[in-house]
């Protein structure tokens, strides 16, 4: 009676637990599709005629397939002109960003991490606070800055801008990650004859490389979509970011 009952008890929790699961896949499919479907109609309207598309008829499986829309923009037809000079304007920057406000981050969290002086933590909890604040408040400080330091329309002043919008956020992320290795640590490493940015950059950097790529990411991403202080720094077509150069397009 007893092993009965336990077999019902294992067949009931092994049902939960299938309901459970095919609840969770269903909940899954349902925001998949939520969040994809706008994604897949642009995909699907893009490789449908232009009349088809002006008249609102395009259907999710494209019934007129054509490449024409994205042979215009690789290859300059139908009066495209610019678009892969602005992708690699894009890359250029972003990567830029993401590899300055990585090392400048890396060397601010170190800072914070392992030094103690007066007002650390203040400093510390100013790098979150700072974004408390619109930063449209700051377009005109950062446009005369950049005028007068012969800066504006130029990639090296848009890669300072950004760099300077992400990098109190990159460095508060990879504080924590530093303020988690043992002091030992660098104190071995030290004791081998290793200097303080060789230990750094050899030996601590590796150990926080989850935290540092998550924000080399968010820096390349932020600068990658960043269009309001683009919009003010660049002003020459062919220096133009994507977010910029498909504004022209519309």
């Amino acid at each position: 009676m007893k092993q009965n009952d336990a077999a019902a008890a294992k067949r009931l929790k092994r049902q939960k637990d299938i309901l459970k699961k095919a609840a969770v896949a269903l909940v899954s499919i349902v925001l998949l599709v939520v969040f994809l479907g706008p994604f897949i109609c642009v995909v699907s309207a893009s490789v449908q005629e232009e009349q088809t598309i002006k008249l609102g008829a395009f259907t999710l499986i494209p019934h007129d397939f054509t490449l024409q829309h994205y042979q215009d923009i690789l290859a300059g037809g139908n009066g495209v002109v610019g678009f892969l000079q602005y992708i690699w304007n894009s890359v250029k920057v972003a990567v830029c960003v993401g590899l300055l406000s990585s090392v400048i981050s890396i060397i601010a969290a170190y800072g914070l991490s392992r030094y103690q002086f007066k007002g650390k933590e203040a400093i510390a909890k100013s790098l979150l606070f700072s974004y408390a604040f619109p930063t449209i408040l700051s377009l005109l400080p950062v446009y005369t800055l950049m005028a007068k330091t012969s800066l504006a329309d130029t990639h090296l002043g848009l890669i300072l801008v950004h760099t300077a919008l992400v990098a109190p956020f990159c460095t508060w992320l990879l504080r924590s990650f530093f303020d988690s290795i043992p002091k030992e640590v660098e104190e071995a490493a030290m004791i081998d004859g290793a200097g303080r940015l060789r230990t750094i950059f050899f030996v601590l950097v590796p150990l926080v490389a989850a935290g540092l790529l998550a924000a080399g990411m968010y820096a390349i991403i932020y600068s990658w979509g960043e269009y309001m202080f683009s919009s003010i720094t660049i002003t020459s077509g062919a220096l133009k970011p994507i977010p910029l150069g498909l504004s022209t397009f519309v």
